[in-house]
């Protein structure tokens, strides 16, 4: 049942493929990416391994969900974020290590290579997303925890899930990773 529910969920998001706002947004073609060109950033989490994975690629949130053994479990759209870099946004690398089921996101190519020499691996698989380096054209912080003991990068846009994440599950705040456009859809069933 769970797995119709999240194939519903992925066909009204993916039919939609934009950000939809009762807001106006207020941009210039010099420094903001069109919003109509952002994707939903989709997280998943796998409680063995405790990993949260963020994808644009519908069908690779489908196969993880599908494939692995216990599955991930689509949690929400994180974020909107752009698969074609648009002025002004900046690459947001994906790493992944194997041995401590990871995944890693940076814009910062010093730690990208800091972590890969350390046995993360980038995953060309994944379509490149990109997010603005800065607070503009209407984006909202993406935060950046790290749970230690569990070996898991948490991102989140909500301060309330950041707070309770530090407070009650173990992690520690690491950085602003970068700037998206905030999620309109809720909670995945």
């Amino acid at each position: 049942m769970k797995y119709i529910i999240s194939a519903i969920f992925f066909i009204t998001v993916a039919l939609s493929g934009a950000v939809s706002s009762s807001d106006p947004v207020m941009r210039s073609a010099q420094t903001c990416g069109d919003p109509s060109d952002a994707l939903p950033f989709y997280r998943s989490y796998r409680s063995s391994g405790v990993d949260h994975y963020y994808t644009t690629n519908v069908e690779l949130v489908s196969a993880s969900i599908a494939s692995s053994s216990p599955p991930y479990v689509l949690q929400e759209v994180a974020a909107f974020v752009f698969a074609t870099q648009e002025e002004p946004t900046i690459p947001f690398y994906r790493l992944y290590k194997s041995s401590a089921t990871d995944n890693l996101y940076t814009t910062n190519t010093t730690e990208r290579d800091n972590a890969i020499a350390i046995g993360y691996v980038p995953v060309a698989s994944d379509p490149f997303t990109y997010i603005y380096p800065t607070q503009i054209c209407g984006s909202v912080p993406f935060y950046r925890l790290y749970n230690a003991a569990k070996i898991d990068n948490f991102y989140s846009t909500s301060e309330s899930e950041r707070l309770d994440f530090i407070a009650n599950q173990g992690y520690e705040d690491v950085e602003i990773a970068g700037y998206v456009l905030p999620s309109t859809a809720s909670q995945c069933p």
